[in-house]
């Protein structure tokens, strides 16, 4: 999080317009808002950003940074297409922009996801983009190591506003990070990460998919902790409650998350983001969709077929 601010901070001016994609992760927009900047949304689908549509948003704001999440997007889990990759580069380049790559799921990779894209910094050799990644997700919350890479004059940017905020990371800090990775059980630790996120994605897909086909999955991702589902509109031509859903949800015991904040625009219909990384295991998967359901019906609901 601290990064995202320091990379923002580097490359937009207060006031200025950052492109994001949309939906995108809200601690993002947060971090932009906070910095007086304006998240402008770029439309994206199961094969990451759109490029045309950046592309149209470029020129229409005169912005110089897009903010991207090119490997299991939070929330959609989409992975950037390979044919767009030199696509979104080219076109930041040429509207003289920056990229700033939030990597942040890189380990968090299903075993059964194939080969991973190189990060977009690795086919950037002009300093285009701003390469943001972390230890926490796949280690621990209390483990609060990131990183920034950058190429070219921007670095020595990106260092000077992180020694004003931090001026060093913590050296038991660094040495813990340093310990972990080097150890002969990071790679095992790392292969079990996979193998258990995949599992749950597998059973909390199939769960929704026969006990509440209403909310309709998009796109199953192959990497990260969470599943974007879309939900039906409630009422007669009033729109989709994702607020009374949750609530719903919430008095069922279960948490969880609205999609609304994940867009900086108007959402374009209903969507609830479902983590499966911080359960115990199927069992409550099961038992979590089962009350999700529950919820539902409460809300008096026409049950109807997903897909």
């Amino acid at each position: 999080q601290s990064a995202l601010a320091t990379a923002l901070r580097a490359l937009a001016p207060p006031g200025a317009p950052v492109l994001v994609e949309s939906p995108t992760y809200p601690g993002m927009l947060a971090v932009a808002r906070a910095t007086g900047l304006r998240p402008v949304p770029v439309p994206m689908d199961a094969d990451g950003v759109r490029p045309e549509l950046l592309a149209d948003a470029f020129r229409a704001t005169g912005a110089r940074v897009l903010v991207t999440q090119p490997l299991f997007q939070n929330p959609t889990g989409a992975t950037l297409a390979p044919a767009r990759r030199p696509e979104v580069l080219a076109i930041s380049r040429a509207a003289g922009a920056f990229v700033i790559e939030d990597d942040f799921a890189r380990r968090l990779v299903h075993e059964d996801a194939g080969p991973l894209p190189a990060p977009l910094a690795a086919d950037d050799p002009d300093g285009v983009v701003v390469h943001v990644c972390s230890l926490t997700k796949v280690t621990s919350p209390s483990l609060r190591v990131g990183a920034l890479a950058a190429r070219g004059p921007v670095l020595e940017r990106l260092r000077a506003i992180q020694v004003v905020d931090s001026f060093f990371v913590p050296r038991p800090l660094q040495e813990a990070a340093l310990e972990l990775v080097g150890s002969p059980s990071w790679g095992r630790h790392l292969a079990t990460v996979a193998a258990e996120l995949g599992s749950r994605r597998t059973v909390m897909a199939a769960a929704l998919r026969s006990g509440l086909p209403e909310f309709v999955l998009p796109h199953v991702p192959t990497g990260g902790g969470s599943l974007w589902a879309r939900i039906p509109a409630t009422g007669a031509g009033t729109g989709p409650d994702e607020a009374a859903v949750a609530a719903a949800a919430l008095r069922a015991s279960v948490a969880i998350a609205p999609g609304s904040p994940y867009f900086c625009a108007e959402p374009p219909a209903g969507h609830v983001r479902l983590s499966f990384a911080a359960v115990s295991g199927a069992a409550e998967i099961a038992e979590g969709v089962r009350r999700l359901r529950t919820a539902y019906e409460s809300l008096g609901l026409p049950a109807m077929a997903g897909n």
